[in-house]
Formats: structure tokens, sequence, C-alpha cells
């Protein structure tokens, strides 16, 4: 993995790499909901795209050749209601099991894979039950186990049960991100869904930008080729896939604010 210094808030190699990604003819600008849009929150239903991230999105999804996306790990109603997305947007919800419209892949669970996505819930909800703070969500292709409003010692404790006890059941694939275990019963990744989003949406001459802060995003920076004209942005700290990084979601709206003002100036060309 590469290794980031300290961070400024854009840095000069990242705003070259707009620059040259906004003189493309097409493009597929794609972003994270949490931590990337919205700041974090303790209660995730109080999650908001701060406003002048909205502004610039509305902005950039109206300029020719320009799609945007929200790719999350939140069901795909959810991401609609909190996300505010511009007109045409492509949404990515539960890391790519849901989307809006339909691409070519939508997972759907067969009778086994929802037998086991009912006992994956039950026992995580007995382990929601034994440590006060936590809390389960219901996904369509897995379930969630929040920590973040527990205490640490409680939070670790009940992330280490979840982890040594369904995350290793035959069929379940787990991701550990920020403060949540979720375990899905499909493979579908942001990766993977990306990868769809480009063939719908990044036509040859296009690149495509991702923005995201998660270890559910390292997925996604994995299919982009930052050498080949893509732009690949890690928000927050921490190791990372992506070849730039900025500090916060204030640095995201930032970031969009210069693409869309540099997108905007290609268009009227």
């Amino acid at each position: 993995m590469r290794r980031h210094g300290e961070v400024g808030v854009l840095p000069t190699g990242l705003v070259t790499a707009l620059r040259q990604l906004a003189g493309r003819p097409a493009v597929l600008l794609a972003f994270d909901l949490d931590g990337v849009l919205a700041p974090i929150v303790l209660d995730p239903a109080d999650a908001r795209p701060l406003p002048s991230s909205v502004a610039a999105l509305h902005t950039l999804a109206g300029l020719p050749g320009t799609a945007v996306a929200l790719v999350s790990g939140r069901p795909l109603e959810q991401l609609r209601k909190l996300a505010d997305p511009p007109p045409g947007a492509l949404l990515i919800g539960s890391h790519g099991a849901e989307s809006d419209p339909p691409l070519d892949r939508v997972d759907v669970l067969d009778d086994a894979a929802r037998q086991l996505l009912g006992r994956v819930r039950a026992e995580l909800g007995r382990i929601v039950a034994a440590h006060p703070g936590t809390r389960l969500e219901g996904k369509p292709t897995a379930a969630v186990l929040h920590t973040r409003g527990a205490g640490r010692a409680v939070a670790a404790a009940a992330t280490q049960q979840a982890l040594q006890g369904p995350a290793g059941w035959t069929g379940v694939h787990p991701t550990l991100g920020k403060e949540v275990v979720e375990l899905a019963v499909t493979d579908v990744t942001k990766g993977s869904a990306l990868r769809l989003l480009r063939a719908a949406a990044g036509p040859a001459a296009g690149g495509v930008l991702y923005v995201g802060d998660d270890v559910t995003d390292e997925r996604a920076f994995a299919v982009l080729d930052d050498d080949g004209g893509d732009v690949t942005v890690k928000v927050g700290p921490g190791d990372s896939l992506a070849r730039h990084r900025v500090a916060d979601p204030v640095a995201v709206a930032r970031l969009l604010d210069l693409l869309a003002a540099l997108r905007s100036g290609c268009s009227a060309r």
C-alpha cells in the first residue's frame, strides 16, 4: 500500500489530476456518502451532505459528458433520501447489491441465501442485545453491526463476537469498516459496482474520479488506473491504494467546487 505524508486541503498533485480529468470529453464522477460528502455523525440517520457539495454535484450533473454517481453501503432508498442526489445521478446502494437505474448485474437472493441472511441477522441481533450501545441494521443482502454508540470495551467485544461467529460461516462475506461489521451473503463489492458503472456511463474517451474514506472504498480504488487517467482520492488518515488524499468532507467540498469550475470552463469552449 502507498503511504501518505501530511495532508493539505487540495494537494498540488490532485489539482493537476483534476485539471486533466476536467478536460476529457466524458467523465464519471463517483463518491461515497458518509465521511466523504457527509461528515460522520453518531446517528447515521442524521447524516447529510454538506450544502456546498450538493450544489457542486448538481452543477456537475448538468454539464455535457459528465456522469455523477453515489456509491454507498447504505440501502438504496436510504441513500436516495439522505443524499439529495442531482437529477440523473447513478445510485449504488448496499455496496453494489442495489442500483438505480438498474445495472446489468443486480444480486437477487435465492432461498438458501435468504435463509442464511436470516440466520446472520438473528445472530447479530443476539450480539446487539448483549452489548448496550450497539445497533443492528438490516440491508437487502447483508446485516450490519454498528458499534459507534457503544463504549470502547463493549464495541471491541461485540466486534470480536461477530468476527469469530457469523462472519466465519460458509457463504458469509464480512467487511470490517469504521465502527461497523457488515456481513453480506453475496460477494458484490464497490469495485465490481464501479466496473459496471464505468461500462454504463464511462465511455472509453473518459476517465473516472472516485472519492472514498473507508475500507470498502479500497476495492473501488483497486479497479481504477491513475496512470491511465483515472483519479483516486482517499478522505482522512490511514494507508490506501488511492493516489491522492484530502483531509475531510470540507476538503471534498472544495474539490467539488474546483472540479465544477474546471469542467464548466471546458464545456463552455
